[in-house]
């Protein structure tokens, strides 16, 4: 991945930059939807989980983003 270049949309930027701003620390999905969406955004929604998978994909193998079960998510340990 060093050295290429992605094509991320904003909220996937901002999902990125939340993450990388706190390495290792485990985010809650509600703390990414106030930070990275709208004050309209549906808190039920499943809008973080989708863009969290995009992503992932787009950052590529080895994940570089875990799911901590019922807690949030979190930049993997390099």
């Amino acid at each position: 991945m060093a050295g290429r270049r992605l094509e991320l949309s904003p909220r996937e930027f901002g999902l990125l930059e939340c993450l990388l701003a706190v390495p290792g620390r485990v985010i809650p999905a509600e703390e990414l939807l106030e930070r990275v969406w709208d004050e309209a955004a549906d808190p039920f929604s499943s809008a973080v989980k989708h863009a969290v998978h995009r992503l992932r994909a787009k950052l590529g193998d080895p994940p570089a983003i875990e799911t901590v079960r019922e807690a949030g998510y979190r930049l993997r340990p390099s």
